[in-house]
């Protein structure tokens, strides 16, 4: 999470996204989603909207989205000219954990990571993860801990498990990823 997001972490809402501008002149607005799957709003009934550390998220009931690429157009009930669409812009959007889609096996979503403690096959502790970096190849697991700072890639071979219910990530990262990352 790029911005200190605790309160309305702390109600039950994930982060999904960052409104980036307007769009056009009637109050949609153009949303970023973090997921890099702009379908998923759909699913959505209401967002909450929040410009940390600012105040506390404002729920805004979704009245109509639509694809643009990887981004979301949304229209929010109350928000129905441009001016009040310039000034989401930079809110965070977050969604009640319940409206999340399901997972299939073995899928985490990026909040259920965070905080993990990670460690190699071999045994040693690199750290917890701090957050995630999308890339348009994988996303990267950012691990930091004992004085350093580790990127590494969440693909099948570098993550040999997830055990959500340990809270510990094992990695098996190539010879020398753990060196050049510090």
């Amino acid at each position: 999470m790029p911005r200190d997001e605790s309160r309305a972490a702390e109600s039950g809402a994930v982060p999904v996204g960052e409104i980036v501008k307007p769009h056009g002149i009637r109050g949609e607005v153009k949303i970023y989603p973090f997921s890099g799957n702009p379908d998923n709003f759909a699913l959505y009934r209401e967002v909450l909207l929040a410009r940390q550390p600012e105040g506390p998220p404002r729920p805004y009931e979704l009245r109509s989205c639509r694809i643009q690429g990887h981004f979301v157009l949304a229209a929010l009930v109350g928000v129905d000219d441009r001016t009040a669409a310039e000034a989401l812009t930079g809110c965070t959007v977050f969604v009640d954990r319940q409206e999340l889609p399901a997972t299939a096996a073995g899928e985490f979503y990026w909040h259920d990571l965070q905080g993990m403690m990670v460690v190699t096959a071999s045994g040693l502790l690199l750290g917890r993860v701090s957050s995630m970096l999308p890339t348009g190849a994988h996303d990267i697991l950012v691990v930091t801990g004992t004085g350093r700072e580790y990127l590494i890639p969440a693909i099948d071979g570098f993550v040999v498990e997830i055990d959500a219910a340990a809270g510990r990530i094992v990695v098996d990262p190539p010879e020398g990823l753990l060196e050049i990352n510090g």
